[in-house]
């Protein structure tokens, strides 16, 4: 593993890797290639260049974590079986006496007993040399340095990653390649604590591996003899530790999330790091929405407040807010709605802040104080994509804008020198199921695309 030094520190976490590091991990030559592979998936996404940040627990806790894996307990077991100058095939596998050994050394099948092979090759952990024996170095498993072991454990996920090529390869099946499973990995990053139900990922695994077939006959047979994949690659997963599964949902484990970050970051998409909740700064709090639901933020939100006293909280957010992108803005009303005293009169002089403010003291709302609401709070709705969310629209409309007067206020609303105020009337112009207030806001939206906004 090496570091190469960012800007600043996001969190602990990146402090303890030097000057707010991330990480970029040398998975050898095989996993180099499929490093690269998966840095031109995520380019060919069209993610956005900034996600909502992540929060992870400290490199100790990590590596810590990381040491647990069931799969490199066995791989550390299969290189201390290995031992020394250990003859292998001519294409450097174990012979088949060797192989059948070594499996029920460790009490695995062959599929497993494939994914430990090229796991401890591809970690050091065995070594082959060009006489066609290999030695093992099991001294590299764990070696006590936290880097050092992470990146052993990243290793060990890109493999698990690419098993079912393993499966297929043994079972002699050609049709299916299953080089999609990367791609599952991604709506879980995005998900993050809630995770992504099983059901969904199995079928986007289907999809991708049927696609070029003519039919699903074989993929079906697949699961008939071998089960679904997706559980499969699951199971493998877990027992690496890099994701948690119950009935219906899997999500992703900080160390997963970790390493998916730094893929991430590799192509192009900027991700920043965050302390844990009860660590946040109220700036850092302001930055975590975007994909994120109701009841995850409330209870974010809860948790930051239980660490700090009221007052100094509530002075804390009001500042924040103040810089605060609309939708972190529109989150800090909701928590600070949960404090007993909020020194609203203070703010009544920040145009970002007043509408706000002027509800808070109960003094009656102007319109352009209902429209400036109605483009934070339609923000708010983004998703990880930060696409904001059509469905919102006819929500939040209702309950921002003056009944009746609706055209009246977006008729003026270009005015308004609000960040987002072109994209949030044009999702109005373009969803809002009345046909005169849509058309006004497509109006207000025409109007609105040559006004300076009051912060970018």
């Amino acid at each position: 593993m090496t570091v190469d030094p960012g800007s600043e520190p996001d969190s602990d976490l990146d402090s303890e890797l030097d000057l707010g590091a991330d990480f970029s991990i040398d998975f050898g030559d095989e996993g180099d290639e499929y490093a690269d592979e998966f840095t031109e998936f995520i380019q060919s996404l069209g993610l956005p260049d900034r996600l909502p940040p992540v929060w992870l627990p400290s490199l100790a806790q990590l590596a810590a974590a990381a040491r647990e894996s069931v799969l490199l307990r066995r791989v550390g077991e299969l290189a201390a079986w290995v031992g020394e100058r250990r003859e292998l095939t001519d294409e450097c596998d174990l012979t088949g006496a060797d192989a059948a050994e070594a499996a029920e050394r460790l009490g695995i099948t062959p599929g497993e007993l494939l994914l430990c092979w090229e796991t401890a090759i591809a970690t050091d952990l065995v070594v082959v040399s060009d006489d066609g024996t290999a030695d093992a170095n099991p001294d590299l498993w764990p070696t006590g340095d936290d880097e050092e072991d992470i990146g052993t454990w990243a290793a060990g996920f890109t493999q698990v990653l690419q098993s079912l090529y393993f499966d297929a390869e043994l079972a002699g099946v050609e049709e299916l390649a299953f080089d999609g499973a990367a791609a599952l990995m991604l709506p879980m990053f995005l998900a993050r604590e809630r995770g992504e139900q099983i059901a969904a990922l199995q079928e986007v695994a289907r999809s991708m591996e049927t696609e070029h077939l003519e039919d699903d006959a074989v993929w079906d047979a697949w699961v008939a003899e071998h089960g679904d994949p997706v559980t499969t690659l699951l199971a493998r997963l877990a027992e690496h530790g890099a994701v948690e599964t119950d009935e219906e949902t899997a999500r992703l484990t900080p160390l997963a999330m970790l390493i998916m970050r730094e893929e991430l970051l590799d192509g192009g998409v900027d991700i920043p790091l965050l302390p844990p909740p009860t660590e946040m700064t109220a700036e850092n709090l302001l930055t975590v929405v975007g994909g994120r639901d109701d009841a995850e933020l409330a209870e974010l939100a809860d948790t930051w407040l239980a660490t700090r006293d009221p007052e100094t909280a509530a002075t804390e957010l009001l500042s924040a807010a103040a810089d605060a992108a609309p939708a972190g803005r529109f989150y800090a009303s909701t928590v600070l709605a949960k404090l007993p005293v909020v020194p609203w009169a203070k703010v009544l002089d920040d145009p970002a802040l007043r509408p706000y403010a002027r509800d808070a003291l109960g003094e009656t709302r102007e319109p352009a104080d209902a429209m400036w609401l109605l483009m934070d709070g339609i923000s708010a709705s983004a998703d990880g994509f930060g696409e904001m969310s059509p469905e919102a629209v006819e929500m939040v409309t209702a309950v921002t804008l003056p009944v009746g007067r609706e055209q009246e206020v977006l008729a003026d609303a270009w005015r308004l020198r609000h960040p987002l105020a072109h994209e949030v009337l044009t999702l109005i112009g373009t969803h809002h199921p009345d046909k005169k207030i849509a058309k006004a806001a497509r109006t207000a939206a025409h109007k609105a695309q040559s006004v300076s906004p009051v912060n970018d």
